[in-house]
């Protein structure tokens, strides 16, 4: 059996954090929260920019965020192309600082498209609020039914809160290892809050 944790972002302050997406993406950004295909749908020319009102203007491995997605840099997008086994989509980004110029080039949006239907709803903290009832409207401590995990998935989204990224704990310990900046890993009945 294999333990898996939530990908999630460092809340160091010195960490910048995205705050919102440029208008052509904007009515489009709900299929990369969900893990659905963008493929012709995604603009040319992304830039994300760094909220002014917080004060971080490191950018680093994994980027904080407001959006629900995942941004990465060309160094974990390698890792995880190489290593994660999952199918992903990996849609480019660059990065303004607060005064609008470019901070970082050559970053990806990783829209992972894998998702598994293995939440332990009895062991887990959810809520149910979404109006489409296959769909959690909150997360907040996780257990999962290890026998419904595909035995070589290193890498998914929990298909009923697709905004959540699991990994596997030997994927887990290669980023770890390659000493990424700005990741947190959020244990498996570890109080968390996902939406």
């Amino acid at each position: 059996m294999h333990s898996f944790s939530i990908l999630s972002t460092s809340d160091d302050p010195k960490y910048c954090l995205v705050d919102e997406v440029p208008e052509p993406l904007r009515s489009k950004k709900w299929r990369i929260s969900e893990g659905r295909p963008m493929e012709h749908r995604y603009p040319p020319d992304v830039v994300l920019k760094m909220d002014r009102a917080h004060k971080g203007l490191v950018v680093p491995d994994l980027v904080a965020n407001t959006e629900r997605i995942a941004i990465v840099s060309t160094r974990l997008k390698g890792l995880l192309e190489q290593h994660s086994g999952a199918r992903i989509e990996f849609l480019p980004v660059s990065i303004a600082n607060h005064k609008g110029r470019i901070a970082a080039k050559d970053y990806c949006i990783a829209n992972v498209l894998d998702h598994v239907d293995c939440i332990d709803k009895e062991r887990s903290e959810v809520e149910e609020l979404n109006p489409d009832p296959t769909l959690l409207s909150g997360l907040f401590r996780l257990q999962v039914l290890q026998d419904r995990i595909p035995s070589e998935a290193k890498m998914f989204r929990l298909k009923t809160m697709p905004t959540a990224i699991l990994i596997r704990e030997d994927l887990r310990a290669l980023l770890d290892a390659e000493n990424l900046t700005g990741i947190r890993h959020i244990a498996m009945g570890e109080e968390c809050a996902i939406y």
